[in-house]
């Protein structure tokens, strides 16, 4: 019978005990730079101390060497491969706060244009589908370090079935007449989109683009391929679709708030922008990116959970113990 007093006793000094990580503060080093503005996600946290560098480039070679143990910056920063290619052994710890997201975009249906927004919707379900089977998150990852952000539940309530085309529309257009669907872009030098000796629009959008076209054609059991049209720059663009004879949407990294302002209409999300914390192979294990926000007072609630669970271990070896006196 002494087993269960001394498991008794056990449970006694787990609960007492004071969690690992409460034993001594954590500090944590985070360098920021001048292209971006993340400070106001640090100033309130008093066991992160910022470091401002001028530029990414010294951020980044600070975090390789150890001299910082995070860096807080922009995905584009973060995940671009060309940013990093004389960084070796960084990584993307996880993000860290949404800042905005891309989206195709059309003309609204008016007297003058019709099946615009059919267009719109079909884009909608085939970019549905691109999420629900990770095949977006594999598109991303050729073109991109670290692994997407996109989740197919958050666009649930914005992606409808299949919509049948208008005859005389713009999708019905798209599927019947041209075979083609054309997207004004423009190079943006990056892995989002980039321009190639030939004038074809290369990229992260145009492969997404051109995944959409593939997904509208299965559907609607016709071929359609895709072009992208180099308008030049984000106005341009704009201007480009409201002339209506250049391209039958956009795919140039606009938010749909801006497609908004502009009185265009913005579908799901094809990519989520935010800022992203790096990490080195010098930098201190860290659980995810929300983790760094949390001081050791904080932490210490989800170990003592954690107890709790050994705790209930206990208390069923008790009942056992004295069930099999009985």
């Amino acid at each position: 019978m002494r087993c269960i007093p001394t498991a008794l006793c056990l449970g006694v000094l787990l609960l007492t005990a004071p969690s690992v990580s409460a034993a001594g503060d954590v500090q944590y080093v985070v360098g920021t730079s001048e292209e971006t503005d993340p400070s106001g996600l640090l100033e309130s946290h008093q066991h992160i101390t910022e470091v401002a560098f001028q530029d990414y480039n010294m951020a980044m070679r600070d975090l390789m060497v150890g001299n910082i143990d995070f860096f807080l910056t922009t995905h584009s920063i973060a995940a671009d491969p060309a940013t990093s290619e004389n960084t070796p052994g960084l990584s993307i710890v996880g993000m860290v706060e949404e800042i905005e997201s891309y989206v195709p975009v059309v003309l609204p249906d008016s007297q003058t244009v019709i099946g615009s927004m059919e267009l719109l919707d079909a884009m909608n379900v085939a970019l549905g589908e691109l999420i629900s089977s990770n095949s977006l998150s594999a598109t991303y990852m050729t073109w991109f370090i670290g692994e997407s952000e996109m989740d197919a539940s958050s666009f649930e309530g914005s992606i409808g079935e299949w919509p049948t085309p208008t005859e005389g529309g713009v999708l019905h257009s798209i599927v019947d007449n041209q075979r083609e669907m054309v997207a004004c872009m423009y190079d943006r030098d990056s892995p989002m989109s980039w321009q190639d000796a030939s004038a074809q629009m290369n990229g992260y959008e145009a492969e997404v683009a051109q995944m959409m076209a593939n997904k509208m054609g299965t559907h609607y059991g016709t071929h359609i391929t895709f072009r992208g049209h180099d308008s030049g720059g984000e106005f341009e663009a704009i201007e480009d679709l409201k002339r209506g004879d250049t391209c039958d949407f956009i795919m140039a990294s606009i938010t749909p708030q801006k497609a908004m302002s502009k009185g265009l209409m913005g579908g799901i999300p094809y990519h989520i922008e935010g800022y992203v914390l790096m990490a080195s192979l010098e930098s201190p294990p860290l659980q995810s990116a929300q983790h760094l926000f949390l001081s050791a007072d904080e932490d210490e609630g989800s170990e003592f959970d954690q107890r709790w669970i050994a705790i209930a271990v206990l208390s069923a070896f008790i009942a056992y113990q004295l069930a099999r006196r009985q």
